[in-house]
């Protein structure tokens, strides 16, 4: 797609977002990753996983938050956004942050050039704008 968005087995591929680096990092209650003029946001615990550990993050309890600016400039190798909802955030050099499915919140959220994408729902499933993401089940692919 045109859109750097791309429609895979079990979820989507957010190819847009492959080569560029975190330029900004916002903790507050949620965790906010800056790509250019597209964004991340984590609202559930994550898992960010380093050379040498697994470390559970979460902004909104305060937990490991002097591990996230260590991925200040990091450059994006993936992002993927599975059907189940949860989300996985590969970098270049090898760490990963994972975003399981959240029981009670929206987990995380993707908006591209500034408007929201996609985002994970309570439970399990994803949600997007103009569609019906149902719990559990796949959103249908974007028409071209």
């Amino acid at each position: 797609m045109d859109n750097g968005i791309q429609r895979v087995d079990g979820g989507w591929d957010i190819r847009s977002m492959r080569g560029t680096g975190i330029g900004e990092l916002i903790i507050g209650g949620h965790l906010r990753l800056h790509t250019g003029s597209s964004r991340i946001e984590v609202h559930s615990p994550a898992e960010l996983t380093t050379n040498h550990e697994v470390v559970p993050v979460h902004a909104s309890a305060r937990l490991n938050l002097d591990r996230l600016p260590q991925l200040l400039d990091q450059v994006v190798a993936e992002v993927h956004a599975a059907d189940s909802g949860s989300l996985r955030v590969r970098f270049a050099h090898g760490w990963r942050l994972d975003v399981p499915v959240s029981s009670s919140v929206f987990g995380w959220i993707i908006a591209l050039q500034g408007s929201y994408f996609i985002r994970s729902l309570p439970g399990g499933g994803v949600s997007m704008p103009g569609r019906q993401g149902l719990e559990g089940q796949p959103a249908p692919a974007p028409t071209s």
